[in-house]
């Protein structure tokens, strides 16, 4: 199975035309837009306080679905979604606040809390997307410090995979995945995978044009 995960930013049509020509099986797109449509090839499902800025999650149909337990309990907690294939659970999540009060940190809480029931239900788990968390000294916005979800996660007995692999700490990585208003002297590392396995692959997109995306994509193989 092949998973990206990217946030496009300022979603068109365009941009979803791209995405699908990397040939994926399941797509985590954070601010997609609901007036969007992939091709004949796949199925999406949609969730978001409006509807040109919402968590996306596109799949080819012959390759799993939404799971039946994914009820309207769940889709309230907004900008998280769950996809099934086999024994594999993927969790595309984005914490976004929109008429919300809540801290970043606070919302990524709460989804994984909502979702860590079904956690041991399958062989593999995969959380991925737009954590919007990051770690910074003097940082401007402290309450989304990754820290205390990294905490968390880890003992759920995940692990970060592009830190495993780069040999990093979370937190102190060398490069970015997000340059705030694509300005290169503001970065950020805010778009993760976590998984309960090892993956096969795993690797960052570029963008394929100038600001096509403030955010860098991520490609999963399992």
């Amino acid at each position: 199975m092949k998973i990206v995960a990217y946030n496009i930013s300022a979603c068109t049509q365009k941009k979803v035309d791209f995405l699908l020509s990397l040939d994926a099986d399941v797509y985590v797109v954070p601010e997609l837009s609901k007036n969007v449509k992939p091709d004949e090839r796949y199925d999406m499902e949609y969730l978001g306080d409006i509807d040109s800025k919402g968590l996306g999650l596109i799949w080819r149909k012959d390759k799993g679905d939404i799971p039946e337990w994914f009820k309207e309990d769940y889709k309230k907690l907004s900008y998280a979604i769950p996809f099934v294939y086999d024994d594999v659970l993927v969790l595309g999540i984005w914490p976004t606040k929109f008429n919300n009060q809540k801290s970043y940190t606070q919302l990524a809480k709460e989804i994984i809390e909502k979702y860590k029931p079904h956690f041991s239900e399958y062989k593999q788990c995969i959380i991925t997307g737009d954590f919007n968390l990051y770690h910074k000294e003097n940082a401007p916005n402290k309450a989304a410090d990754i820290f205390e979800i990294n905490r968390i996660l880890e003992d759920l007995e995940f692990e970060s995979v592009y830190h495993k692999r780069a040999n990093e700490q979370v937190g102190f990585e060398t490069r970015n995945t997000f340059y705030m208003t694509f300005k290169r002297d503001k970065p950020f590392f805010l778009d993760y995978t976590y998984t309960k396995l090892p993956v096969k692959n795993y690797y960052f997109i570029e963008n394929p044009e100038e600001k096509f995306s403030d955010h860098i994509g991520q490609v999963i193989k399992i």
